[in-house]
C-alpha cells in the first residue's frame, strides 16, 4: 500500500502502463483530483503528477487517512483506453525517533551508551533537532535532553549504579514539533520510540562485550571485530596471571570456526581494554553469522557475550549469464553466454519485463532463495530440547544471563559453572493454591497448526540479552516477501516466458548457445541458476532489449460473422529519432472484399515519437478462415521528410504481419453426430444408409458434414482428450472431466499393447497438467470443491471422484501421496456409524442427492470409489459402506441407483447380489435394433427411433454403469458380452463429434465402460476396407488395418443433403461417424428454462454509441421447485469486449458461483434457478468498429442435462 503524507504540498506521482510492446508516446493520461488533469507518457510509458492536497481536508469530522488516485490512458491514433487506480494511504507520521546501536540489556555499575535517531517520513535523517529521552526504573525516572548532529544521531551515555538491577524503560521524543496543526484538525506528530533493557545477570563483576558491526559485509571481506573487557583481580588465580578468551562462530553450517586469545594480565586490580578476532565472513558464514566469546575463571565463574552479524548473500558456484548483444531485432539470433563450474547444470529463463513489473515479488533473487530455507536464521533450538526450568510452574522469562548467549547461539552446552541465574518462585496465596493442586504446567504446550498453513512462519520473541532487531528466533537481516501459492496468471497477446532450458556447461564451464528472440518488442529479463560439484550458483539478471525501428499495431477481432464489415485500423510507430517515410500495403483476398477509405493515402512521413494510423474497411464475404496480410516498409526517397531526407534503417526496414482471422455462420451451431459399429460377417460386408437431412430455416452456406472412420473403439476419443465436452473448464469436475478419461485410455492402451512413447507422452503431459489445476480446487482439510475454497466446505462426492482418479493415475504421473491421504482422512471422518457419509458441501450431481432412495446412492458411489482406487471388501471403511447399502437393498426403487449398486457389489466381487441388481435391470432394458439401453424414466419418453445423437446425460450414465457391472464380474458369460454388445451399439450412437457426451459424468463413466469392453474384446486380426457412396456419385474409400486401428480417417461430404451408402469389407468390425454442422438463425422455445435479453441503450447519442448494457433475465420452467446447476453463456457481438473493470452486475450474487470469460464472451455458474426471473447484467464497450452487426446469443442449460436448454439472441442497436 502507498503512502503520501499531508507535508508535502505536492507530492509526487507516477502512472505506468507496464507493455511489453512498445507503449506509444503519442497519447494522453487523465487523472482525477478535483479538475482532471491531461498529460503525455515518456518513452517509458510512464507519467509524473504534482497532486495539491491543500484541496483535501485534515478536518477530524471528515478525515478518512486515505484517497483514491484514478488513472487512465487513452492512445491517439487508436482511441484504446486502459484504466488503473490505487489507494494512496495519509499519514499522520512526519517523523519518527528510534534507538540506534542500543543493547537490550546493560551491567550494573557500567555505562549504558547508545544512540537516539531522527528521520523524517521519507527515512531522511534529521540534524539538529532536539530529543528528550526519558529513563524509568521503578520509582526512579531520568530525564535529559540531547540534539542530534549532522548524521542525524544523538549519542547517550548512561550511569547504571543507580538501576538497582531493576528493568528499565527508555523512551525517547522529539521536542518543539513544528508541525503545524490548526484546530479541528487531525493530529500530525513525531513518533516516539520505546525501548526495554534488562540488567545482565552474573556472579562475577567482570565483563566482557562485542563491538557489533551494524552494516551487511560483503561475502569474503575480513574483519577485525572488537571484544571489549574489564577484568577485576578477584576473579584471577594468585601467580602468573592470564585470561583465556574461547570464542565460536556459527553459520549455516555450525560451528565453522573457534579459537581463542590469551591476554596476560599486568596491572594490580583491574585489566581493561581490548582485543581483535580475525574472521573472514565466507559463504559458509552466510547469512547470519554469530560469535560467542566467553571467559571461564579459576574460581568456576563465567562471564561471556554474543553478537549477530550480516553477510551479503553469496553462492560457492560462481555463475555469469549474458547475451552477445544488449539490443536486437524481433526473430533474430543472439548468443547466450553461460559461465558455471566445470561440470555444471544450468538452468536458464528469460520472462518479459513487464511480468516483473505487473509483479515485481515473482523475480527469482539471491533473497528469495534463502528464503526457501528459513534454517539458515534460526537461532536457539527445538523446545523439547530445552533447558527451561518449571519448577516454579510457569516457563522462566528470558532473563539475560551467560547461558542466553549460548542459547541464542543455538549452542547446547555442558557445564560445571554458574552460568544461569536461579529461579525465585513467587509465594503468593495463589501460587501456594496452584502448586498444591497441581495445576501448574510441568512441560511446554505443543500448539497444532492448521493443515497446508504457512508451517515456517517465524516466531518473533523479544531476546533480553541482545538487541531485538539482530537476536530473534528467526534472525531475518533482510525482509524476504512470502512464497505464495497459488496465485491468478496475466494474459497478453504475446509470450510472457521466453527461455525456460536446462543446458551443461561441460568440462569447461563455459557454453554459448544461440537462441531465436520471439517476434515481440520488449525488454527480455534472463536469469540464471547452476549445480554441480561445487554446490549451488545464481547470476544477477541479464537484460536484452528487442527493438525495431518501427513498430505496428494491427488490432483485430479474433473472428467475425459473414456478411459484416469492420474498419482495420493500422497503426505505425516511429522509434527512431530520424524521419522515415513509410508506405504500407495490405493484401487482397479472396474470402474478403478490401475498400479504401476516402481520401486515405497509404504511404506517409513519421518524425521521431510520431504515429499514423491507416485505414481499410473490410466485408467478410466467405466461410472460413481470412487470411489478413500486411506488409510495412520504411522507403527510400529524395522527399524530403520536413526538412530532412527520409532514413532507412539497415536492419528492420520491412515487416509483415499476417492475422487469421474465422469468419462464421450467422446465427447457432447445431451439430449433430450418427456413430455405427460395421462388422462384416463370413465375407458379407455390413452397411447402413444414413439420411443427411437440413431444416428448412438452415444458415446459407453454413453446412459442413464430414465423416470419421478408424480401426478402434477409442480412436476418436483418443484424437480429442482435450475437447471430449463443449463445456467451460472452470470448475473442479470438470477439470476432472479432462483427466479421468486419459486415465482410462492409457490403461487400455496398457493392455492392448498399443500404448506408443508419443502416446505416453501427450497423454501423461495432459495429466501432470490437470493434476496441478485439480489441486487448485482442494481446501486445506484435503477435501476438494467444485470451486475449491469459495466454497465453504469440501465436496464428499467430488472429492470421491478425485480419490479415485488420482490413484489410478499414479502409475503414470507422479502425485504427492499426502494429497490422496489427506482427501481419505477426510472422506473417513464423515462416515457416520451406520456406515453411509455424511452428505458434505453442495452436491449438484441430481441422483446422488438422495430422493426415494436416501443415503444410498452417495454411499455406493464412495464404496465404488474406494474398490477403484485398490480398496478391499475387507478394509474397515468399505466393510462399513456396505453394511449401509445392504438394508436398503430390496428397496431401491431408481434405475439409476439400482445400476450404481450393481456396479459396486460386483467391484466388491459379492457375484450373487450383483446379478440380482443385473437381473433387475434387464426387466426395465429398452432394446431396439440391436441396441440395448435403460432410461431414468418410463421408456416411451426416452426411445427414439432417430439414428441421430440425442443424449440424455442421466441415461447414458446408468446405462455405462450397468456395462461396467456387467463386464467387472468375476466370470463374464457369453450371453453377458451379447449384451454388453447391444449396450456398446447404443452408447456410441450417443457419442457427440468428438468422441465424448453431452456432460461430465456421463462422458467419464461411458468412456470408462467402453475402454473396459474395447480392452476384452481387442483382436489385432483382421482388415477391413470402408466404402462410401451416393447416389449423386461421391464416392470415398478407407483402409483399416491393426497398424492403422489408432487412426482417424477423416474426409468431407460434400452432397449434403443427400443420401450416403457406408459399406464394410473385410474380416474386422470398423467405427463410423457422421458428422453434420450447420447453423440456423432462431432458437427454438424451451419447456425448460424462460429467457429474456434486453439491451441498452435504444436512443443512440455520440456519447453512449460504444457502451452496451446487456439484461439477461432467466427462470426455471421445470417440475422441481428449484433446477440442478445451470450455465448460462453470453456470446458477444464482433467487436465488444466486456468493459474494463465493470465486469458483471449481479442482482441475485447468491446464486452465482462463478464467472469465466470464455472464448466468444463470458460463462456464469449459476448455483440454481427458481421459478422466479433473476437478472444478470453485463457492460460492453466496442473495442472494434463493425457494420451489419449480427445478432449475439445468450444459452442456458442443465449442468448435468445439457439437452434442457434455452437460447435467445439480441441486437445492438447503437451502431
Amino acid at each position: 500500500m502507498w503512502q503520501i503524507h499531508p507535508w508535502e504540498k505536492h507530492p509526487g506521482n507516477s502512472s505506468c502502463e507496464p507493455l511489453s510492446e512498445d507503449s506509444p508516446v503519442s497519447a494522453q493520461c487523465f487523472k482525477t483530483q478535483s479538475l482532471p488533469q491531461i498529460q503525455q507518457p515518456d518513452e517509458a510509458g510512464c507519467f509524473f503528477t504534482n497532486v495539491s492536497l491543500s484541496s483535501f481536508s485534515r478536518d477530524f469530522r471528515y478525515y478518512q487517512d486515505s484517497i483514491v488516485a484514478e488513472a487512465s490512458l487513452v492512445e491517439d491514433v487508436t482511441e484504446i483506453q486502459v484504466n488503473a487506480s490505487r489507494k494512496l494511504l495519509i499519514s499522520r507520521i512526519g517523523g519518527l525517533a528510534l534507538f540506534d546501536d542500543a543493547n537490550s540489556y546493560y551491567h550494573t555499575g557500567e555505562m549504558y551508551r547508545g544512540k537516539i535517531k531522527v528521520i523524517d517520513y521519507r527515512g531522511k535523517a534529521l540534524k539538529h533537532k532536539e530529543v528528550l529521552l526519558v529513563l524509568n526504573s521503578g520509582e526512579w525516572r531520568f530525564k535529559e535532553k540531547y540534539v542530534t548532529g549532522d548524521s542525524g544521531t544523538a549519542s547517550f551515555s548512561l550511569d547504571t549504579t543507580a538501576w538497582n538491577s531493576t528493568l528499565v524503560s527508555l523512551e525517547a521524543s522529539v521536542l518543539h514539533q513544528d508541525l503545524d496543526r490548526e484546530p479541528g484538525t487531525v493530529d500530525l506528530s513525531y513518533q516516539r520510540a520505546s525501548y526495554f533493557i534488562r540488567p545482565f545477570y552474573s556472579t562475577s563483576r567482570s565483563f566482557l562485550s562485542i563491538v557489533r558491526v551494524p552494516e551487511t559485509m560483503p561475502c569474503g571481506k575480513k574483519e577485525s571485530v572488537q571484544v571489549d573487557f574489564r577484568i577485576y583481580e578477584e576473579d584471577l588465580e594468585h601467580g602468573p596471571k592470564r585470561v583465556i578468551f574461547s570464542y565460536f562462530v556459527t553459520g549455516k553450517g555450525g560451528i565453522v570456526h573457534a579459537g581463542q586469545k590469551t591476554i596476560w594480565v599486568a596491572l594490580p586490580r583491574m585489566l581493561e581494554g581490548f582485543f581483535s578476532i580475525p574472521l573472514t565472513f565466507s559463504l559458509t558464514y552466510a547469512p547470519a553469522p554469530r560469535l560467542v566469546v566467553y571467559v571461564i575463571f579459576p574460581n568456576g565463574k563465567i562471564i561471556a557475550d554474543s553478537a549477530t552479524f550480516s553477510v551479503s548473500l553469496c553462492f560457492r558456484n560462481e555463475v555469469e549469464l549474458g547475451f552477445s548483444k544488449p539490443e536486437t531485432l524481433p526473430g533474430s539470433q543472439v548468443g547466450l553466454h553461460l559461465l558455471a563450474a566445470p561440470g555444471s547444470m544450468c538452468a536458464v529463463w528469460a520472462v518479459d519485463r513487464s511480468t516483473l513489473l505487473i509483479k515485481p515479488g515473482r523475480e527469482l533473487s539471491s533473497h528469495s532463495i534463502y528464503g526457501l530455507f528459513p534454517s539458515v536464521y534460526n537461532s536457539r533450538y527445538p523446545h523439547q530440547v530445552s533447558e527451561d526450568d518449571h519448577s516454579c510452574g510457569f516457563p522462566n522469562a528470558d532473563e539475560p544471563d551467560v547461558f542466553t548467549a549460548f542459547r541464542e547461539m543455538g549452542l547446547k552446552i555442558m557445564s560445571n559453572t554458574n552460568i544461569r541465574k536461579p529461579r525465585v518462585c513467587p509465594t503468593t496465596s495463589l501460587t501456594t493454591k496452584l502448586q498444591k493442586t497441581g495445576v501448574f504446567i510441568s512441560r511446554p504446550m505443543l500448539m497444532f497448526a492448521q493443515p497446508r498453513k504457512a508451517y515456517n512462519r517465524p516466531v518473533v520473541t523479544r531476546s533480553l540479552l541482545f538487541p531485538s532487531e539482530y537476536l530473534t528466533s528467526t534472525y531475518q537481516p533482510i525482509m524476504f516477501p512470502p512464497l505464495s501459492s497459488a496465485e491468478e496468471k496475466v494474459h497478453k497477446p504475446f509470450p510472457q516466458t521466453w527461455l525456460w532450458d536446462l543446458y551443461s556447461v561441460g568440462p569447461s564451464g563455459n557454453k554459448n548457445v544461440t537462441v531465436t528472440v520471439p517476434d515481440t518488442i520488449t525488454e527480455w529479463k534472463a536469469g540464471m541458476f547452476c549445480t554441480g560439484h561445487n554446490g549451488f550458483g545464481f547470476a544477477s539478471a541479464s537484460s536484452l532489449l528487442v527493438f525495431k525501428p518501427f513498430l505496428v499495431e494491427l488490432p483485430l477481432p479474433s473472428s467475425v460473422v459473414q456478411g459484416e464489415t469492420f474498419n482495420l485500423k493500422a497503426t505505425v510507430f516511429n522509434n527512431l529519432q530520424q524521419c522515415m517515410k513509410i508506405q504500407m500495403t495490405l493484401e487482397e483476398f479472396a474470402h474478403f472484399q478490401l475498400k479504401p477509405c476516402k481520401g486515405c493515402v497509404y504511404s506517409s512521413c513519421l518524425c521521431a515519437g510520431e504515429a499514423k494510423t491507416f485505414q481499410w474497411s473490410v466485408t467478410a464475404d466467405q466461410l472460413g478462415i481470412m487470411n489478413i496480410t500486411l506488409h510495412t516498409e520504411a522507403v527510400a526517397t529524395k522527399e524530403l521528410c520536413g526538412e530532412e531526407i527520409p532514413f532507412v534503417p539497415k536492419e528492420g526496414q520491412k515487416d509483415t504481419i499476417v492475422r487469421l482471422i474465422q469468419v462464421r455462420p450467422e446465427g447457432v451451431l447445431v451439430e449433430k453426430a450418427h456413430s455405427s459399429i460395421l462388422c462384416p460377417k463370413k465375407g458379407n460386408p455390413a452397411q447402413e444408409s444414413v439420411s443427411l437431412m437440413l431444416p428448412l430455416n438452415v444458415v446459407e452456406g453454413s453446412v459442413r458434414a464430414t465423416i470419421l472412420v478408424t480401426g478402434d473403439l477409442m480412436g476418436t476419443a483418443l484424437q480429442n482428450l482435450d475437447n471430449l465436452v463443449q463445456m467451460p473448464h472452470g470448475c473442479g469436475e470438470q477439470n476432472m472431466v479432462l483427466f479421468a478419461p486419459i486415465v482410462y485410455m492409457l490403461q487400455y492402451l496398457e493392455k492392448t499393447r498399443q500404448l506408443t512413447p508419443e502416446i505416453r507422452e501427450r497423454a501423461t503431459r495432459f495429466l501432470r497438467n490437470g493434476y496441478q489445476i485439480q489441486l487448485q480446487y482442494q481446501h486445506p482439510d484435503g477435501s476438494y470443491s467444485e470451486f475449491g475454497t469459495k466454497d465453504e466446505y469440501g465436496n464428499i462426492w467430488l472429492t470421491a471422484f478425485v480419490i479415485k482418479c488420482f490413484v489410478q493415475a499414479k502409475p503414470y504421473i507422479f502425485l504427492d501421496k499426502r494429497t490422496i491421504e489427506a482427501a481419505l482422512t477426510w472422506l473417513e471422518f464423515h462416515q457416520l456409524p451406520s456406515g453411509c457419509f455424511r452428505n458434505v458441501g453442495q452436491l449438484v450431481h441430481a441422483f446422488m442427492k438422495g430422493g426415494v432412495d436416501g443415503e444410498v446412492p452417495l454411499a455406493a458411489y464412495i464404496t465404488a470409489a474406494y474398490l477403484e482406487a485398490g480398496a478391499t471388501p475387507e478394509s474397515t471403511v468399505v466393510r462399513k459402506a456396505l453394511g449401509c447399502i445392504l438394508p436398503s437393498l430390496p428397496k431401491a426403487a431408481s434405475t439409476h441407483t439400482q445400476a450404481l449398486l450393481a456396479y459396486t457389489f460386483a467391484l466388491a466381487k459379492d457375484s450373487q447380489r450383483t446379478q440380482d441388481l443385473l437381473d433387475m435391470l434387464d426387466q426395465k432394458a429398452i432394446r431396439a435394433d440391436g441396441q440395448i439401453h435403460w432410461s431414468q424414466t418410463s421408456s416411451k419418453y426416452r426411445h427414439s427411433t432417430s439414428s441421430w445423437s440425442h443424449p440424455v446425460s442421466v441415461d447414458v450414465e446408468l446405462t455405462a454403469y450397468i456395462l461396467l457391472a456387467l463386464l467387472s464380474k468375476p466370470n463374464i458369460t457369453g450371453s453377458d458380452l451379447t449384451t454388453a454388445s447391444g449396450i456398446v451399439a447404443w452408447l456410441t450412437r450417443q457419442q457427440n463429434a468428438y468422441g465424448g457426451f453431452a456432460s461430465t459424468q456421463d462422458t467419464v463413466v461411458a468412456l470408462q465402460a467402453l475402454a473396459k469392453y474395447a480392452a476384452l474384446t481387442y483382436s489385432t486380426q483382421g482388415v477391413a476396407e470402408v466404402r462410401v457412396r451416393s447416389h449423386g456419385g461421391f464416392g470415398k474409400k478407407f483402409q483399416v488395418s491393426y497398424q492403422n486401428r489408432l487412426l482417424v480417417q477423416e474426409a468431407a461430404l460434400t452432397e449434403v443433403p443427400g443420401e450416403f451408402l457406408v459399406q464394410a469389407h473385410g474380416s474386422c468390425c470398423v467405427f463410423t461417424r457422421m458428422v453434420l454442422r450447420y447453423n440456423t438463425p432462431s432458437p427454438q422455445d424451451s419447456t425448460s428454462f424462460a429467457l429474456q435479453v434486453k439491451t441498452e441503450p435504444l436512443n443512440c447519442t455520440e456519447d453512449n454509441a460504444r457502451s452496451v448494457t446487456v439484461s439477461v433475465s432467466v427462470r426455471y420452467n421445470g417440475k422441481k421447485s428449484t433446477s440442478n446447476m445451470v450455465i448460462l453463456e453470453v456470446s458477444l457481438p464482433t467487436g465488444f469486449v466486456l468493459a474494463p473493470g465493470s465486469g458483471m452486475s449481479l442482482q441475485h450474487w447468491h446464486s452465482v458461483r462463478r464467472t469465466e470469460k470464455t472464448q466468444g464472451g463470458v460463462a456464469v455458474y449459476l448455483d440454481k434457478l427458481t421459478h422466479v426471473f433473476d437478472t444478470y447484467i453485463l457492460h460492453l464497450e466496442q473495442e472494434i468498429e463493425v457494420t451489419n452487426l449480427k445478432p449475439g446469443h445468450v444459452r442456458v442449460y442443465d449442468y448435468y442435462s445439457p439437452e434442457e436448454q434455452a437460447l435467445a439472441d439480441y441486437n445492438i442497436f447503437c451502431i
